[in-house]
């Protein structure tokens, strides 16, 4: 291409040729005028084409690295795949099937997308069980989608195709992440995620913008919006949430267990009833009071499905996790047993292990202990952190290569941390169904995995729970714990026993409410220990007081000793008025 400039130039030089011989000065010019228009078209000609830069060659190639990851892990695991491929799937939309081909690497279905896909996309309401990290999120998501698509009366943008509800915040931001990587490819619908602990003004300008074809969100977030929140003049409860006829529940069990009946039955209350609106029911476990506290929320004739079974030979949790417990020998070292379990832990590098404790409070004050110690600064995250924080470091545990991330159960359902070697649960789990969520954190995408549950010596009980499971004694850690007893601790362990005991600082603080919560909750896990009465818990929680450096047991108010039902048990402090 010639510039116009040039153009009138070279003009002007030919007619002026015809008249006159060139001179060699008029040549060099006619040379200087052609190399000014090589080199701007060559310029032009750059510009038309650009060159991809290397940082998005970069990315190109680690998608197609991971998604040749995904595809060999996933063969190696025989109880993940079934032989229905994605890409010869005629009834999934095209751009759907470019986004689980393409770009997240998935060829086949799991069992459970597979026994669940059809009967989901023709409406049907679901109930379905399958093992954790075998894809249950893409099993609703998959065929909700499918549905809003096929939807003549639905407009984006104008309404919710479907309420996607979760127990915890985590699980409601992977959730939505995983439907923004399912719509990357449909350029007309949109995924909102919601959860209590941000700014509801922020979820109010989002949906005032465009109204989204998902919506996940935790229970209260979404009654908050029930109660008061209007849309470009239109009610939340009445106008919106009530034409909503897709509704799934993720790890149903958790919201049930976690006191949210009440909340999701009020929700349920202002959507379409249920003969016009489809239920989809997921979890990992499904207790026999599941069904019960349900049944008017879900259609007599759902579909269930279980991938699980309840023969002797078929446990809800991975194959490849390798599962042991050990008996801390004792209460009093109890710091020392921990530490000690972690350093032998992380001898075999990669490693990237969750530790569970029962408690919120339990989870910090571990976390502020042992970090002195460790070779490696700990992750740490449960529900008394910010949300900004949980965030943090979640995603930082997620990048991590070697890592330990101290948690609460915030963590333990449907939480996708890749690459975890090992879970090891610190204290007597909530329930065996507990347990079970756990250890699903591990061995996930075709990978090999250990699960360790450590008891404390009054704990031995639980065993008998686990009937069915392979959780034999692990000899060698156990050996390890008894040379541990005979030993000094460290002399940083020491020190920070000797923090704790001058009292008046965090350290101390954090041992305090450490106190308090294990108290609280052996009070509600009584009939599962081997405790005779609260006298028993108490004693064993003084044990631990004074296990954790507290130069006393801590005081409890008159008001609270009332409430734990407490008055008049040896051992309980009450604060002077």
């Amino acid at each position: 291409m010639v510039f116009p400039r040039e153009r009138s130039i070279l003009l002007m030089y030919v007619c002026f040729s015809w008249c006159h011989q060139p001179s060699e000065a008029f040549q060099l010019r006619h040379q200087c005028i052609h190399a000014t228009i090589d080199q701007k078209a060559s310029r032009l000609h750059a510009i038309r084409r650009p060159i991809r830069p290397p940082i998005a060659a970069k990315k190109i190639a680690e998608r197609k690295a991971l998604i040749e990851t995904r595809q060999n892990e996933a063969s190696q695991d025989p109880t993940l795949l079934t032989e229905q491929s994605f890409a010869d799937c005629d009834n999934i939309h095209p751009c759907s099937k470019r986004a689980l081909v393409e770009d997240m690497g998935l060829q086949k279905m799991t069992q459970v997308q597979a026994e669940t896909y059809n009967a989901a996309i023709s409406g049907k309401d679901v109930l379905a069980r399958a093992r954790t990290g075998t894809g249950k999120t893409l099993a609703f998501l998959i065929p909700t989608v499918e549905r809003i698509t096929r939807n003549p009366t639905y407009l984006p943008g104008n309404s919710i195709g479907c309420l996607v509800i979760a127990p915890t915040r985590e699980l409601a931001i992977q959730i939505g992440e995983e439907a923004e990587k399912l719509l990357v490819h449909h350029a007309d619908l949109t995924v909102q995620v919601m959860y209590g602990g941000t700014k509801i003004a922020r979820d109010m300008a989002l949906l005032n913008k465009k109204l989204p074809s998902i919506l996940v969100a935790t229970p209260g977030r979404v009654l908050e919006h029930i109660q008061g929140t209007r849309v470009r003049g239109r009610k939340f409860s009445d106008d919106i949430i009530a034409k909503t006829d897709i509704l799934i529940l993720d790890e149903v069990d958790r919201l049930i267990d976690m006191g949210f009946r009440k909340d999701i039955q009020r929700i349920i209350s202002f959507m379409p009833r249920k003969e016009k609106r489809q239920t989809m029911l997921f979890s990992a476990t499904i207790p026999r009071t599941l069904k019960q506290a349900m049944k008017d929320s879900i259609r007599e004739d759902y579909l269930e499905v279980d991938c699980v079974g309840d023969g002797k030979s078929s446990v809800p949790t991975n194959l490849r996790v390798t599962q042991s417990h050990v008996i801390l020998p004792d209460v009093e070292n109890i710091m020392f047993y921990i530490y000690s379990i972690l350093k032998q832990s992380t001898r075999t590098k990669p490693y990237k292990i969750i530790v569970f404790f029962p408690t919120a409070r339990m989870v910090s004050f571990f976390a502020d202990f042992l970090n002195d110690g460790l070779d490696y600064p700990v992750i740490e995250l449960h529900s008394k952190k910010s949300q900004s924080s949980r965030n943090t470091a979640s995603e930082n545990f997620k990048k991590a290569k070697d890592a330990i991330l101290f948690t609460s159960d915030l963590s333990s359902r449907g939480i996708d941390y890749p690459d975890v070697t090992q879970v090891i649960q610190i204290g007597l789990p909530e329930s065996r169904e507990q347990y079970i969520h756990r250890l699903g954190r591990t061995a996930r995408a075709g990978k090999d995995g250990t699960g360790l549950l450590v008891l404390l010596p009054f704990e031995k009980k639980f065993l008998t729970e686990l009937k069915g499971m392979a959780v034999p004694l692990n000899e060698d850690m156990q050996a390890m714990l008894s040379e541990t007893s005979q030993s000094k601790p460290p002399d940083w362990m020491e020190s920070n026993l000797d923090t704790v005991k001058s009292r008046g600082n965090k350290l101390c603080t954090s041992a305090q409410l450490a106190y308090l919560a294990f108290l609280g909750y052996y009070i509600g896990q009584a009939d599962r220990i081997n405790a005779k009465s609260k006298d028993d818990i108490v004693q064993l929680s003084n044990q631990f007081s004074n296990a954790i450096g507290l130069h006393q047991v801590p005081s409890l108010s008159e008001q609270l000793v009332t409430k734990m039902n407490l008055s008049g048990v040896q051992g309980i402090r009450i604060e002077e008025t």
